[in-house]
């Protein structure tokens, strides 16, 4: 039957699609499908489990986390200009006709999830098993993992939107996507949902698939508090309301009661509390496997037997000049992932392609690039050579400017951006990396697309801390503000390896304060839980260049904070003043609903979208 070829397959695509429903919900071509004949072995509803995932890892759904995530940040500049859609975008007018700004492909996936777990539960009923040999014990562990998929899904749009459509029922034919006319649903409301459905299915989570590359392709349990870790950051972010400022929001609780503001600031507590349990659960178990291997001789034990964090990878080179970068090599190859949590695979021998990178930035061919739309803003790069700890941007010993960068001493051009299209670099000099370097591009584009890695957790946690505590709290006072500068300063240790304490013997000028053991204690300067914060906010722009964050850290910093939406600009982004004209509001912040998308079931024509209010005046009728 056509159906089992079409979704045993995998190869469930946004383009196949009815053209009566595909701008809201793309379902399966029921034309063409029996569903009777379908739904009977497990295998059925493995292929269909897999979809789920190929429809995360395509194009029209990665290219869609790069925009909304990472093109209106000041990490990047348009290098292109005939493309108006990024030009826009990065000049803060964001049109509704723009069609990065539809959501049907994130639709698509949240269809075949709720379709795997209406199925899952009705194959597997106890008495009443379609297969007898595909039991609830067996599909537990499927519905944890598609559980936390959908939710991942909702994640982006809810990021991206804020406000938007939660249908947790399948759609199978035209009929019923005709029917649907939902409205959007507050942002806030959709994240309990989602923290309540992945926290139920938590405790069925695999732990193992079987295969390291398995593990890193799917949801595991790690992965899935992952999850949990960074979507309670956000909620008590989204939580956070205050007098001054706020947000209109009516926020339930699971019965239904609308939550008080006063309420609401107490949840959000919690909720960060939340995010650094579940990141304390993840780093155990990094800790464990560490001494697992270390037990089994399976790896060395670090020179430092005193090393915080020893499963976080270092370099190993010992001398200075023509370096290998092990770091960029462990942290980036596509069969390695000592630090990967959750992340994207790809395969070009079997047509799946991961062209994201290459479409905005960089294009590789041979040892040459070839630039796209975009290229580095001038800030990463502008104090890497005269400063070993610039506040923002990279170093002159950080290894990160040559991991994400391809720069050249030698021009005076905005470097061009090609992390994760090296399969090797060499560093010239480890103690001046914009020395340059050797860099070996790949030759298919079949690199990981990484979701959750070790940085992120390290970084989740140190947030979810400065978060936690009043923003005056010093880390001599609270051992949680203190591991959260230990945290985040382990990272830029790694990234520079070179880097010593201030007084260190032989250290030369090659020193940060930020190496300090007490750098954050010392009684006479220490630092707050606010110091905290920022540190945290320029280190994740060091480290995720390029992997779809940076617009959405801003964001949820609007989120939190009672400081107005200019402010948040001005403070913790860099922006033009143009710019930061037009983005006051909350909702500046967020994607309009795409054009066509609102024409099929917006306000205007008899249905239930609302229109971004910030947006609306781009809107053509």
């Amino acid at each position: 039957m056509f159906i089992n070829k079409f979704l045993v397959s995998g190869l469930l695509l946004a383009g196949v699609s009815l053209t009566s429903c595909d701008d809201f919900l793309t379902v399966l071509p029921s034309d063409r499908i029996t569903e009777d004949d379908f739904w009977k072995t497990e295998t059925d509803l493995q292929g269909v489990r897999a979809a789920c995932y190929r429809q995360l890892a395509t194009s029209g759904v990665t290219n869609k986390i790069f925009f909304w995530g990472e093109v209106r940040s000041d990490n990047m500049t348009l290098f292109d200009q005939t493309q108006d859609g990024i030009k826009h975008a990065q000049q803060g007018i964001l049109m509704p006709t723009e069609g990065t700004f539809k959501w049907n492909e994130f639709y698509t996936g949240i269809n075949y999830c709720n379709l795997v777990l209406e199925q899952g539960e009705t194959m597997t009923q106890p008495g009443n098993e379609v297969d007898p040999s595909f039991r609830q014990s067996d599909w537990l562990p499927i519905k944890a993992e598609v559980t936390a998929l959908r939710a991942l899904y909702y994640f982006y749009l809810v990021r991206a939107f804020r406000d938007v459509p939660y249908v947790t029922k399948a759609v199978r034919t035209d009929e019923e996507a005709r029917a649907r006319v939902d409205g959007q649903t507050q942002g806030v409301n959709i994240m309990r949902h989602l923290i309540e459905d992945v926290e139920a299915v938590l405790p069925y989570a695999a732990n193992n698939f079987g295969s390291s590359s398995e593990n890193c392709g799917r949801f595991t349990r790690r992965g899935v508090q992952a999850l949990l870790a960074d979507m309670y950051l956000w909620r008590g972010c989204m939580l956070t309301t205050k007098e001054s400022n706020p947000k209109g929001d009516v926020v339930v609780n699971a019965d239904g009661d609308t939550l008080t503001a006063a309420q609401c600031n107490a949840l959000a507590t919690e909720c960060f509390k939340k995010s650094i349990d579940y990141c304390d659960d993840i780093l155990d178990w990094f800790q464990s496997e560490y001494d697992r291997k270390l037990a089994e001789n399976l790896i060395q034990s670090s020179q430092d037997t005193n090393l915080d964090y020893p499963y976080l990878y270092r370099m190993k080179a010992l001398s200075n000049e023509n370096v290998s970068d092990d770091v960029y090599a462990t942290l980036w190859s596509k069969d390695n992932e000592t630090e990967a949590i959750f992340e994207l695979k790809y395969d070009a021998n079997k047509s799946v392609s991961n062209n994201t990178l290459q479409n905005y930035c960089s294009s590789p061919s041979g040892n040459t690039l070839s630039t796209r739309s975009l290229v580095a803003s001038s800030l990463l790069a502008s104090s890497a050579a005269s400063s070993y700890d610039p506040a923002r941007g990279y170093g002159k010993t950080d290894i990160r400017l040559l991991e994400t960068l391809r720069y050249d001493p030698n021009s005076s051009s905005l470097p061009q951006i090609h992390k994760n299209m090296m399969t090797g670099l060499t560093i010239k000099d480890l103690e001046d990396v914009t020395q340059g370097g050797k860099f070996e591009y790949i030759t298919q584009a079949e690199q990981n697309f990484p979701i959750y890695r070790l940085a992120d957790i390290f970084l989740i946690k140190a947030e979810s801390i400065a978060r936690s505590v009043p923003s005056s709290t010093t880390a001599a006072a609270n051992e949680l503000v203190a591991e959260g500068f230990k945290l985040t300063n382990t990272l830029f240790a790694r990234s520079n390896p070179r880097l010593k304490a201030t007084g260190t013997d032989g250290a030369g000028q090659l020193v940060s304060d930020r190496l300090k053991p007490n750098y954050a204690t010392n009684t006479s300067s220490p630092k707050n839980a606010s110091e905290l914060l920022n540190l945290v906010y320029n280190e994740r722009q060091r480290e995720f260049v390029g992997e779809g964050k940076r617009w959405f850290d801003i964001v949820r910093q609007c989120e939190a904070t009672e400081e107005t939406v200019s402010d948040v600009l001005t403070n913790y982004i860099t922006l033009s003043t143009s710019v930061r004209n037009r983005l006051k509001q909350l909702y500046s912040m967020y994607n309009p609903v795409n054009q066509d998308e609102y024409k099929i079931n917006g306000e205007e024509f008899g249905g239930n979208l609302k229109q971004n209010p910030v947006w609306a005046r781009y809107s053509k009728n």
